[in-house]
């Protein structure tokens, strides 16, 4: 029963994400260095995320700050590759356990499906500040709540 509410929270992700890029593309912020630092770091620890829930250990993309159209592309690709991974997954999926690496003494070990929450839940976490320094920018929020989704009968997300 869990992995259809697993499934939904990326589609979510992913459609959320969607809008946010949509409303930041016709915005004054589109180069702001701040936005697509903290974008960035949404996609390195996605990317990083799926790595480990692929069996690999992450791998850290460079330090540089791409431009709009670059965050754009990799947050598609990233989108892609987690719906394909969740897709694929089994009941019996759930319950293997990742090492996440940057925790160290005591190290911390989390179920696949903990994993799958986490991407969701840091995704949340950091479009909620990024709406907020949007508007900051002269950009305009957009609500992209859960239950907005749920109401609008999930859609899927719409990259154009």
């Amino acid at each position: 029963m869990m992995l259809p509410l697993l499934r939904d929270l990326m589609a979510h992700a992913e459609w959320a994400n969607a809008v946010f890029f949509g409303q930041w593309a016709k915005s004054p912020a589109r180069d702001h260095q701040e936005l697509r630092r903290r974008v960035k770091h949404v996609y390195d620890v996605q990317t990083a995320f799926h790595a480990m829930l692929c069996g690999k250990g992450p791998a850290w993309p460079a330090d540089t700050v791409p431009a709009f159209d670059e965050l754009k592309a990799e947050a598609q690709a990233g989108h892609t590759a987690m719906r394909l991974f969740v897709t694929g997954l089994e009941d019996a999926d759930l319950a293997r356990t990742i090492n996440l690496p940057w925790f160290k003494n005591p190290s911390c070990d989390v179920s696949v499906a903990d994993g799958i929450v986490q991407v969701a839940m840091h995704s949340q976490h950091h479009r909620g500040q990024l709406m907020t320094r949007l508007k900051d920018f002269g950009g305009e929020p957009a609500n992209v709540d859960y239950v907005i989704w749920l109401w609008k009968s999930k859609p899927a997300a719409d990259w154009a």
